[in-house]
């Protein structure tokens, strides 16, 4: 019982981390700060040098690895490589500076401010910045003398070529198998779609949003994968190819589960529908023989011919067999994963989309820069009130809160998780000190996996990385001998003062509202949902031309995901009004797009010449035109105008099932997708 427990618990967190990159990341971190420890102490030992010395080297290693976030290896190599000017620079500076007093003090808050206000830069600027902040502060902590720089810029390049080594070595970029990992999790994500629509009994409506929108953030990160690397020269297949491939299998899936939620829960499934899903389930194994997949497209096929589409069980086998199809397409291009030339690599072309406003008005890594300045500086007069010698910890949260996020809510929200992830690691800290007492062997353990998991989780939640990093300290001061119960509390003190500053800082300084930007990203989002229903529209009307509909589709994404993320602060706000209309509103966007990702899938199958009945056409406008009219009624609703809207819809449903009223095909598809989404948006204009 408790290996199947602990399988579950492995399943749950391999679902949670499609690709494993997340994995991949921490265990690359935890391994770079191992190398530069051993190459360090080593380093030390030789040549009569304090610890400190090697915990720099340490520090390097794990920021070299964790900040570096450009798209291709190379451009990580290059950027790991120039980290170490900036740590130089920054070293000297605080090394010149630590002799005359409150000094040092001024220049590290222009060191805050130069690594905020290089994010400009992008990725690269942003880790420059990074490995230059905690460089100054290294020499700033431990008053470091300028006679000390040389063995401090040895420890600076141990850790950088740690890191290099590493990320090189143990964890190259490898393309091709990172791609299988991809669609490997692509299937299982699909899976346990399938599961949940198949026992809507069972599971509630949560559950089988979470696992749709899981899907969704699967697909999405084949889709970053396709950005930074050709997929012909990986796989038997262009990126364009691919594209549509993954978009197919991921919009099928969706209607499968649709069609399947849907049913009857107390009708039995005719024998066609058992075996589509059958075959279905068959192509979502990672591993099924040629056997198993020939079978597989028997017996969806046999199933789809005897389909009764005028009845939702035959619709729901018809798409449980397109899915199938769509599946069974992926499995045959990792399969004869063989790359191809890069002359027919460049006779396929590129849609790379450059297109992009331009900024205006003051740069906003600017802006951040100021506010991280004013924060700092009070959080330097304050920290030091609290206690002398612990400052530091507060003028590190009041920047630390504004790394990456740039709205009051965010703001608000960081700070919120830093303050409880340090008194909940300050519990967690003592009980464990406690409990270990002085055993470095066991200490230094649950360092390093206080390292990997500090990483691991900390894109889930800010909370988890600064609970670790909490925990990481307490473990530390044992290992010195310096564990104190009170020097953990001055920390959560100094971390309540940093944060407070810090918010007081996003409020009160070049302020940048959660809800206007929260409005600013749903329109952006409707922006491209509009776009998209133009475009299949026209492209089921006239078929051959769907333009570019996967792309335009994949970008409706990014920008619900955008929207997704400027509305979570509000999600936790004080007013429990505004809390549920932002949840009412973002579930009613992600059933719309939903649905507008197989108004999508309907202008590519009618690219490919399907024909349009006789009168049809009078019915797709009139379903654009409300889609076009809910789409505008939420414009009003997030610009806090009133939308008039004039009727009521009730029940609006997770999955859309409605029998027919037209002959098979991308009209009566389309048409249902665009009442889907007038229904959708309507509901949110009612209810909010």
């Amino acid at each position: 019982m408790q290996l199947l427990a602990a399988v579950r618990r492995a399943s749950v967190l391999s679902a949670a981390d499609p690709g494993h990159i997340r994995l991949r990341s921490a265990a690359a971190t935890t391994f770079s700060l191992l190398l530069a420890i051993g190459a360090m102490l080593a380093f030390t030992r030789a040549a009569g040098q304090p610890v400190t010395v090697a915990m720099l080297g340490a520090v390097v290693a794990m920021q070299a690895s964790a900040a570096v976030k450009d798209r291709d290896q190379r451009s990580r190599n290059v950027t790991t490589l120039l980290l170490f000017f900036p740590a130089i620079g920054a070293m000297a500076l605080a090394a010149f500076l630590v002799p005359h007093g409150k000094i040092v003090d001024v220049g590290f808050i222009a060191v805050l401010f130069a690594a905020v206000w290089v994010r400009r830069y992008g990725p690269r600027g942003n880790a420059l910045g990074m490995v230059a902040f905690i460089s100054y502060f290294f020499v700033m902590f431990l008053r470091t003398p300028v006679h000390q720089i040389p063995v401090l810029a040895v420890a600076v390049a141990v850790g950088i070529l740690s890191s290099l080594a590493v990320h090189v070595l143990l964890f190259p970029e490898r393309p091709r198998v990172e791609a299988r990992r991809l669609l490997s999790a692509l299937r299982a994500a699909s899976l346990s779609t399938l599961d949940v629509a198949t026992r809507r009994g069972e599971v509630s409506v949560d559950v089988a949003r979470h696992q749709l929108d899981q899907l969704g953030e699967t697909a999405l990160l084949i889709d970053d994968w396709l950005d930074r690397h050709e997929a012909a020269k990986s796989l038997s297949v262009t990126s364009k190819d691919l594209a549509l491939r993954v978009f197919e299998a991921q919009i099928m899936l969706e209607q499968a589960a649709s069609f399947l939620w849907g049913l009857d829960q107390d009708e039995p499934w005719p024998e066609g529908l058992v075996d589509a899903v059958a075959a279905l389930r068959i192509c979502l194994d990672n591993n099924p023989t040629d056997e198993q997949l020939r079978q597989a497209r028997r017996l969806g096929a046999a199933a789809a011919d005897k389909a009764d589409l005028s009845t939702s069980a035959g619709v729901a086998t018809a798409t449980a067999y397109r899915a199938m199809q769509a599946h069974l397409a992926i499995h045959h291009i990792t399969t004869n994963a063989r790359g191809i030339s890069d002359d027919d690599i460049a006779a396929a072309g590129t849609d790379a989309d450059d297109d992009q406003d331009a900024p205006t008005g003051l740069n906003p890594s600017t802006k951040s820069a100021i506010q991280v300045a004013v924060a700092t500086s009070a959080a330097t007069v304050l920290g030091n009130l609290i206690s002398p010698d612990r400052g530091y910890w507060a003028v590190l949260t009041a920047f630390l809160v504004f790394t990456g996020v740039t709205t009051r809510g965010e703001i608000l929200s960081r700070a919120g998780h830093r303050i409880v992830g340090t008194i909940a690691g300050v519990v967690a800290g003592v009980l464990l000190a406690a409990e270990i007492g002085h055993n470095p062997a066991l200490q230094i353990v649950v360092l390093v996996v206080c390292v990997f998991f500090a990483f691991y989780l900390a894109t889930v939640a800010y909370f988890w990385l600064t609970f670790f990093v909490t925990v990481l300290l307490a473990m530390l001061y044992g290992l010195l001998g310096n564990f104190s119960a009170q020097v953990l509390e001055v920390r959560i003190a100094e971390t309540a003062v940093g944060s407070l500053v810090g918010i007081a800082s996003a409020y009160f300084v070049f302020s940048t509202k959660t809800r206007a930007t929260f409005a600013a990203k749903v329109n952006d989002y409707l922006d491209q949902m509009e776009r998209v229903i133009g475009t299949a529209v026209t492209a089921v009307l006239n078929a051959g031309d769907a333009g570019d509909l996967v792309a335009d589709t994949r970008r409706m994404d990014n920008a619900l995901k955008e929207a997704v993320t400027a509305g979570k602060p509000l999600q936790m706000g004080p007013l429990s009004e505004l809390r549920h209309g932002v949840r009412r509103m973002m579930r009613g966007l992600q059933v719309a797009n939903r649905s507008a990702h197989a108004l999508a899938r309907a202008g590519v199958t009618a690219a490919h010449g399907a024909q349009v009945p006789d009168g049809a056409d009078e019915a797709l406008h009139q379903a654009a035109a409300r889609a076009g009219a809910a789409v505008a009624g939420i414009r009003k609703l997030v610009a806090g105008d009133d939308p008039n809207t004039s009727e009521k819809r009730s029940d609006t449903a997770l999955f859309d099932v409605g029998l027919p009223e037209m002959r098979p095909g991308p009209v009566r598809a389309s048409v249902r997708a665009l009442n889907v989404i007038d229904r959708a948006l309507t509901e949110v204009t009612v209810r909010v």
